[in-house]
């Protein structure tokens, strides 16, 4: 009769477990689908549009304040863009420090495939900040 009642409890033990993993898992869909940048990974790019219209919204700031929000966030992006310029060189420090360690595990055959292969990565990040620099000025003109 006990054990019995074991097997009985353990079985309502594990349905319920079941019914709340499907329930997080939903629930988890559900959001994904409703708002899926929420969800996003922060990738270290700043989305301008977002944070207005999500700071206007939060904060219900006023049309006419509108104005001098973006003439902060320009004043902002100025004053990152003049600290990135002057880190810069400490940033390629490391960057070429790095690419050392990895240089000194490959054998002479990786060497070459390496070197290509942070070349095509340096061009590919040259040209998104070419990009970037862009875009913004593009975002300045009237």
């Amino acid at each position: 009769m006990i054990e019995t009642r074991a097997k009985v409890g353990l079985a309502f033990l594990i349905v319920f477990l079941l019914g709340v993993a499907a329930g997080a898992l939903s629930w988890s869909a559900y959001l994904h689908r409703v708002d899926p940048a929420s969800q996003a990974v922060w990738t270290g790019r700043f989305n301008r549009e977002r944070y207005v219209r999500e700071l206007t919204e939060a904060v219900r700031i006023q049309p006419e304040h509108v104005g001098a929000l973006n003439a902060a966030l320009d004043e902002t992006r100025e004053e990152f863009l003049t600290l990135r310029r002057r880190l810069q060189p400490q940033f390629e420090e490391v960057r070429q420090r790095a690419r050392q360690r990895i240089r000194s595990i490959l054998n002479a055959e990786q060497q070459p495939r390496f070197d290509a292969f942070v070349k095509r990565w340096d061009e590919e990040r040259r040209a998104e900040e070419a990009a970037a620099s862009q875009s913004k000025a593009s975002e300045r003109k009237p």
